[in-house]
């Protein structure tokens, strides 16, 4: 029997293991970057689960039950950003997959599950914002069509600074 990739909006009750395996997919990006062991504000953030349910839909994939990987789509982009203004649109943050489930194309299906849902929402575009530390999700979002978008880069400074980028996909012609 072949294991099915199932995506669907998370119920509160897989918010502890969503945030589990975010900081599980997070935390190698940042080795060596000098941040504490528990990644200090951004560990917070990538953890409050609920907060982001607050302003999100948080969105898994589940392979035979177990979540592997996890998102927060947002149908409006704009309360997210920090620099720019993109009207109608759509956009999503925080993609995580299980380290362990890595390379099994679930980032994608997740990323892909945005568009259709941002298409049928009617929105005129997806953006999301990414580090310069995520190459492989900056190479996964090159290749599904986003374009840079610096209208919604911006950086992080202090000892390790980190540069924020924006991407975005048009979803009309």
């Amino acid at each position: 029997m072949t294991s099915q990739l199932v995506i669907r909006e998370a119920k509160t009750s897989d918010y502890d293991s969503v945030a589990n395996l975010t900081m599980a997919a997070y935390k190698p990006l940042f080795e060596g970057a000098g941040l504490p062991d528990d990644l200090g504000w951004y560990g917070a953030e990538l953890r409050d689960v609920h907060g982001r349910a607050s302003r999100a839909t948080i969105v898994v994939a589940e392979i035979d039950d177990q979540i592997v990987g996890s998102l927060a789509y947002h149908h409006d982009y704009a309360k997210e950003v920090h620099e720019g203004n993109p009207e109608d649109c759509a956009g999503f943050r925080v993609l995580a997959t299980d380290p362990s489930h890595q390379g099994r194309g679930i980032g994608e299906a997740l990323t892909q599950w945005c568009i259709d849902k941002a298409r049928s929402d009617g929105r005129a575009a997806l953006v999301l914002n990414t580090t310069n530390y995520m190459e492989a999700a900056q190479r996964l979002y090159r290749r599904l069509g986003f374009e840079l978008y610096p209208e919604i880069g911006y950086r992080i400074g202090g000892r390790q600074p980190v540069e924020v980028l924006g991407f975005r996909l048009e979803l009309r012609d």
